[in-house]
Order: structure tokens, then C-alpha cells, then sequence
């Protein structure tokens, strides 16, 4: 008989994410083994090294994508529990914004008879069980505790491509305030890309600015490319608070807790800014990237045990 194992897996738009660690979404395909190249993942015939970033899909089921890019997860998970065959039981979620997609993302993953290789080892496993769950509550569920006796909350997931937000009252989700914005950080690296195009006349990668937003100084980089990446980041910012404002989220009275990959660029912009008057109380969710997919191995586990 087959182990056990579940596994959470956050299938974003920049990152796939799980509690062994993250990777991009997206791959080259290869007919033969790339040569120099250790990590790759060889399923039904075809060689796939994981690099870039795939296009934003609202609809993850439309190929076979967002499931090959689940299996070096899962490759990861059955190392480190030091097995080559497994029965898994996966844990995912969708906004919920999204959430009419449910049924569709549980039969896209619930596969059997998956055989696969990754870094030269071969892995067999059936996804037997595929739960979802709603995307930033579950993140919030792992540290319920912390916030639930905090009256209002704004709880705020920076993806990729959306910002996710819904309200919190005394520890309960009110469903009806949840929104989705077209204010993700893809859409930031673009106004910072055409920012720089218009100032200096030069074109600067995707990778760039995302390495400059997160903290890491290029050399080749002048003081007016940072500063155009700089001042850009805190204009999208407050235009993002504007934007959630005009939602019905209130900043000036209400704690906002910010999950998710860009939740980071997005304190530094406001704690940089020298206007954060629009926000009095904010701060980061522990382990603000990780956080969905360890909230639905979490939520996974408990719904398994009160079987």
C-alpha cells in the first residue's frame, strides 16, 4: 500500500508555492534531457526545466500547465519523506472571486497512475483526494489565534496578477465584501518598465525590477532608474489603497494584514512614503508567501481527522 501524504500547493501566477519551498511557473520544453541541467522534470515523454513565469490564465484547468508545475512539489515533498511511490491528498484553493471553479480544479487535479521523474529520480503517485479552499482565509486560518480578537480587520493577498481583500469581523470573514483588483505586482513592474522607457529611453527585463522592488541594488542600475522604481512603487501603492478605498475598505481605523508575494514590496512602499496617511495600522501576515499553502495542508489535515 501506498504512503500517505498530504501536501498544500499554492498555484500563483509568479510562484508555485508549498511548505517545501517555492519555484516560478513556468517552463521550457525539451525533446531530450537538456544537457548541463540537473533540475529538470521528464513526464510522459517530454523534459521540462521550470524558469519564467507562464501567462496569467483566470482559469488554471484550460491546459495541462498548472499540473505539471504541481509535480516537482510533489517530487519535493516525497523526498524529504524519503519515498518514490505515494498516494497524495492535495491541498489547493482559488479567490473567492473564484470560487465557481471549485468542482473544475478538483477534477483537473485528481489524477491517477502518475509516473514521473525529478533531478534523475523517478516518482509514481495518484492524487487520490483534491481539497480547495477559499485563497488568503486559509493563510489567515494558520494564525487565527493571533487575530481573532482583533474587532476589524482588512485582510489583503498581493498576488501576481489580483489583489484578493476581504473583511474580517471579530474573526469571522464577511463574504460579501470580498474583491478582486486588477492591482497585482505584474501590474506595477509594467507601469515601472514604461516609467523608465519614457524617462530614459531604455528597456529594463521583468527580472530586474522585480530583483530592485525586493530589496536587491543593481550595480548597473543609476540613481534615477532607482529612484523612478522607487517613486513608482509608492504612486501604485496609495492608488492601490485609493482603489480598495473606494470599495468600501476603511484604512484609517482598521488593522490590514497584507499576505501573499508582493506583501513585502508593498509595506516597504508604505513604510518609505513620506504621505501614509491613508493607512494608520498595517503589518505583515507571519510567513506572508507561504501562507496559503500551509493553511490548506493545515485545513487538509483537520478535515481529514474529523473523518
Amino acid at each position: 500500500m501506498n504512503k500517505n501524504l498530504v501536501i498544500g500547493i499554492d498555484h500563483g501566477n509568479r510562484m508555485i508555492k508549498s511548505g517545501d519551498g517555492m519555484y516560478t511557473c513556468g517552463y521550457m520544453v525539451y525533446r531530450n534531457a537538456p544537457v548541463g541541467v540537473d533540475e529538470y522534470l521528464k513526464y510522459n515523454g517530454k523534459y521540462y526545466c521550470i524558469d519564467g513565469r507562464a501567462k496569467y490564465k483566470y482559469d488554471k484547468t484550460v491546459d495541462d500547465t498548472y499540473f505539471i508545475l504541481t509535480l516537482p512539489a510533489i517530487a519535493r515533498r516525497m523526498e524529504k519523506e524519503g519515498v518514490n511511490e505515494a498516494d497524495i491528498i492535495l491541498g489547493i484553493g482559488l479567490p473567492l472571486s473564484h470560487l465557481q471553479l471549485k468542482e473544475k480544479y478538483i477534477t483537473y487535479f485528481k489524477r491517477d497512475e502518475i509516473a514521473f521523474a525529478y533531478k534523475n529520480k523517478k516518482y509514481f503517485c495518484n492524487i487520490k483526494e483534491v481539497f480547495c479552499f477559499p485563497q488568503a482565509l486559509s493563510g489567515f486560518m494558520l494564525y487565527y489565534q493571533q487575530y481573532k480578537d482583533i474587532d476589524f480587520l482588512n485582510l489583503i493577498d498581493i498576488g501576481q496578477v489580483t489583489v484578493d481583500a476581504v473583511k474580517i469581523y471579530n474573526g469571522k470573514p464577511v463574504l460579501e465584501s470580498a474583491i478582486s483588483l486588477n492591482y497585482g505586482m505584474l501590474k506595477l513592474v509594467k507601469r515601472i518598465q514604461e516609467n523608465i522607457r519614457k524617462q530614459n529611453g531604455i528597456e529594463i527585463s521583468e527580472v530586474q525590477i522585480e530583483s530592485s522592488l525586493q530589496g536587491k541594488k543593481s550595480i548597473y542600475f543609476e540613481d534615477d532608474i532607482e529612484k523612478i522604481i522607487e517613486t513608482t512603487r509608492i504612486e501604485f501603492v496609495h492608488e492601490m489603497i485609493g482603489e480598495l478605498s473606494e470599495n468600501f475598505f476603511e484604512f484609517k481605523a482598521t488593522m490590514s494584514l497584507f499576505m501573499g508575494g508582493g506583501a513585502s514590496i508593498i509595506q516597504t512602499a508604505l513604510d518609505a512614503s513620506q504621505n501614509g496617511s491613508e493607512i494608520s495600522y498595517y503589518e505583515l501576515l507571519p510567513q506572508a508567501q507561504l501562507a496559503n499553502a500551509l493553511g490548506y495542508e493545515m485545513l487538509v489535515s483537520q478535515a481529514l481527522k474529523r473523518r
